[in-house]
């Protein structure tokens, strides 16, 4: 487990071992608990603990096996959101479920209250035909549900101990698992003084794990000090250059863009720009300020000099939570329990609150000698800092857990990056891991019966394998052949309709001696039949597909015995052929890629940008080279494996997506001008030409495009780069 959140500030939980990050180390700040204004509001300092996402519920059985019903877990009321408003006024206006689930899925996650605006601007809704008079209805109704209780809930991780039992201090209900829930929600269960933990889950601890135990069943033990030594060049050369895709906190688009764009090096660097990322603090600003005074390329500016100490370790921007008691401390002398109560009304962007305690900041800043210059301009710091954010111990916890992910991911990435693929719980889909494989020069095989396990798992390979990123563009139906030594071997668990029923029935009867003998003793249906035939499962029994194929249908015509015959003792016959079937030829390359799409989720045969064969590669700039074209327009073409909408600072929204080619991943950013303009075009169709302007970052390391233009590829031959 790791410890989150402030109790990795506590030196005693350091030195319990319950927290594995060093509080004097990384100078972290426990002062904010120490206030007699929070003891009474009965905020008492609580643990919140991570742990590998499959052992959590373990963890929450445990508590109640040990305590019993002197613990519950926390409950709630689920609220109603955009979405979910939408949905039951739709429905009791007569709207079927289908139509609702086809266009709530199409709806951003908003507030309720702001659903009909924010349906009017979203281009992903521009096809929807919410002009009818039953669906402005509803989504008139909708705002006036907004946060009003749907159903009670649990906490997602809050579970409560006492002294005594729980019941005889809060109603309590029986949840669909099993567990003691208290009718008060997290606010509540404080307030009557009882002590909440959170017993949290996450998939980069299970990778982690698992990845150390394939390592160990292969005689290799990483050394505590490569993995906690913060040191070694060749992680931060990865980490600087955007390559740490499966890095849990640190892989996503924006996070690798602020790693290329920092240039980071160093365990503090990375640190404070796993909080510096968050909203409280980012804003193309501060992370650009951030970036340029950690390369030396801006000077630093404390804004005051008592701030420095404060302020010294991110070079004078405001990046954690606790910078804001530390600022009201050192510079206005205002009282911590006022400072804590900014602190939240800043998170929360109560900013009535954020006036009321900002004249008591003026009046005790004047106390201390302040001049108004220097107050308007510290204040001004302090109210920048608004939204969710972290504080400088979640963010330790979270960049040493990183460093130690990114040292697996470096030094044995076929066993980290096949870990990732098994929990499946990472920022990307399962697709742009496979990209991520293929770009380390690891290629895919497909599910066996026989040789698959309950994971993926590499496997040492010879032959020829996919082409990494940075090849040569195909001419040819397949991939071409390059060396390689490991491979990556897909379970037969990925493979989409197998049932529980089979896996179970398959685990006990391995090892198969043929696709006759598989098909006698699991509980294999047709349709499950089918699909592992064509996700290339029995292709080690040396039958081409289309035998396979017709294996199955001969042995399907008779009643499963477990023997190898019919019940006469006879093999049955060959069925009929018809017409159709006559006309059935051996899959080609481009029929397997959509196979593996379809049913596996990624291509295990080739790259997923074979099966656009019809894409002029060639005529687009590659994704690699636009780096040699800063400040000009380009067109590049690619395969969206990532999209996401934001609010731009002035509230209207736009659109972050990554692109793919041969050659590498692109962010591209459409404002919010061009996403009204393009947005809806750039939903239609999987693989987009792009025009925009190469924004490359102030260090060189990196650069995003500025989307001018999204639609459909062009069939040309012209060469579509800038001018020499």
């Amino acid at each position: 487990w790791i410890t989150r959140g402030s109790a990795a500030d506590s030196l005693v939980c350091y030195c319990l071992g319950i927290s594995d990050v060093c509080p004097v180390r990384f100078e972290l700040y426990f002062r904010r608990f120490l206030n007699r204004d929070r003891m009474s509001l009965n905020k008492l300092p609580d643990i919140d603990l991570d742990f590998a996402h499959d052992r959590k519920d373990d963890v929450v059985d445990l508590i109640f096996r040990r305590y019993g019903k002197h613990a519950a877990v926390v409950g709630g009321f689920s609220t109603f959101q955009g979405r979910s408003a939408f949905a039951e006024i739709a429905k009791v206006l007569g709207v079927s479920e289908y139509q609702i689930r086809q266009m709530t899925k199409r709806i951003p996650h908003v507030a309720a209250r702001r659903v009909r605006e924010v349906v009017a601007e979203s281009q992903e809704c521009r096809d929807l035909a919410l002009e009818d008079e039953q669906y402005q209805v509803a989504l008139r109704l909708a705002e006036k549900l907004d946060g009003m209780p749907r159903h009670a809930k649990m906490h997602p991780c809050g579970v409560v101990l006492a002294r005594q039992p729980v019941q005889e201090l809060s109603p309590v209900f029986t949840s669909r698992k099993g567990y003691a829930t208290t009718h008060f929600d997290m606010d509540s269960v404080e307030a009557i003084g009882l002590v909440k933990m959170d017993i949290l889950a996450q998939g980069g601890l299970a990778v982690m794990r698992d990845t150390k135990k394939l390592l160990r069943e292969r005689g290799i033990r990483p050394r505590p000090e490569d993995l906690r030594g913060w040191q070694d060049p060749e992680i931060w050369k990865m980490i600087a250059a955007g390559e740490a895709r499966g890095v849990h906190h640190i892989e996503s688009p924006a996070m690798t863009s602020l790693e290329r764009m920092v240039g980071v090096d160093n365990i503090d660097d990375l640190v404070a720009i796993v909080s510096v990322i968050r909203p409280g603090a980012a804003n193309s600003l501060k992370k650009t300020q951030f970036a340029r005074r950690a390369q030396g390329l801006e000077a630093v500016n404390y804004t005051h000099p008592s701030l420095e100490p404060v302020l010294r370790s991110t070079y004078g921007v405001v990046a954690y939570e606790e910078h804001i008691l530390q600022i009201c401390d050192v510079f206005a002398g205002l009282a911590p329990g006022r400072a804590d109560v900014l602190r939240r009304s800043l998170v929360k962007q109560r900013m009535h609150m954020v006036e009321e305690i900002g004249r008591e900041f003026v009046e005790c800043a004047r106390r201390q000698g302040r001049t108004d210059a220097e107050i308007e301009a510290v204040w001004n710091l302090v109210v920048g800092f608004r939204g969710y954010a972290f504080c400088r111990a979640h963010s330790t916890a979270y960049g040493v857990e990183a460093y130690e992910a990114a040292y697996l991911k470096r030094y044995h990435p076929a066993e980290f990056l096949a870990c990732v693929l098994t929990h499946g719980k990472g920022f990307y889909t399962r697709q742009v891991y496979a990209l991520e494989c293929r770009r380390l020069g690891m290629r895919f095989l497909p599910p066996d019966v026989n040789r698959s396990q309950d994971r993926y798992f590499p496997e040492a390979s010879g032959g020829r394998a996919v082409r990494p990123l940075t090849a040569a563009m195909p001419d040819g139906e397949g991939p071409p052949s390059l060396p390689h030594s490991h491979a990556i071997r897909v379970p037969l668990w990925q493979v989409s309709g197998i049932s529980e029923a089979t896996l179970e029935s398959w685990r006990r009867g391995r090892p198969f001696a043929s696709l006759r003998d598989f098909y006698n003793r699991t509980s294999v249906s047709r349709d499950e039949m089918a699909a592992l035939i064509r996700v290339g499962a029995f292709d080690e029994f040396g039958l081409l597909r289309t035998g396979q194929f017709w294996e199955f249908q001969r042995l399907a015509q008779w009643p499963r015995s477990g023997a190898q015959y019919g019940l006469a003792g006879v093999e049955p016959g060959r069925p009929e052929k018809t017409a159709a079937a006559e006309a059935l030829e051996e899959p080609g390359y481009l029929d397997r890629l959509r196979d593996e799409i379809e049913l596996l989720g990624f291509t295990v045969s080739g790259h997923p940008l074979d099966l656009y064969p019809e894409v002029q590669w060639q005529s687009y700039c590659p994704i690699a080279r636009l780096a040699e074209y800063p400040g000009e327009q380009v067109t590049t073409c690619g395969l969206v494996i990532e999209t996401r909408l934001h609010h731009q600072s002035d509230g209207r929204m736009m659109r972050f997506f990554s692109l793919c080619d041969y050659s590498g991943i692109l962010e591209c950013e459409m404002f919010a001008g061009i996403y009204k303009k393009f947005g809806a075009e750039s939903l239609r169709h999987p693989v987009l030409e792009v025009t925009g302007t190469v924004q490359l970052f102030d260090n060189g390391q990196g650069f995003t495009l500025q989307v001018e233009r999204v639609g459909k590829v062009r069939r040309t031959h012209a060469a579509l780069l800038p001018a020499a």
